[in-house]
């Protein structure tokens, strides 16, 4: 594919949580920026890289204030229109090396 990819969906709030979990640590290890932005018409969020081109858009279904469902759009075609986009495939590789670095190698 054109990128990698998550669930199509992640439903249900401890999934979400779950996802979450997993995903802030080693993006924030590799400089990886998210910022609210309404998405498809509903409220979300935007990952750019650390030069500042488009990683990720996340459109979410909230519930009661908690984040139910997270539909994701990786495909740098469906994100061209946000501006510059990340090469998916490199940013993947470094996530992979920043969950394998000792913690002592943060940077």
């Amino acid at each position: 594919g054109k990128a990698p990819q998550l669930a199509r969906s992640i439903v249900g709030a401890e999934n979400v949580a779950r996802v979450l979990a997993a995903v802030v640590h080693p993006l924030d290890r590799i400089g990886v920026t998210v910022a609210p932005q309404q998405v498809n018409g509903r409220p979300g969020a935007v990952f750019r890289d650390r030069d500042g081109k488009v990683l990720n858009a996340w459109a979410l279904d909230i519930l009661d204030g908690r984040i139910q469902t997270i539909r994701s759009v990786l495909n740098p075609d469906k994100l061209g229109h946000m501006g510059p986009v990340a090469d998916p495939w490199a940013v993947k590789r470094e996530v992979v090396e920043a969950r394998r670095a000792p913690r002592g190698r943060d940077s």
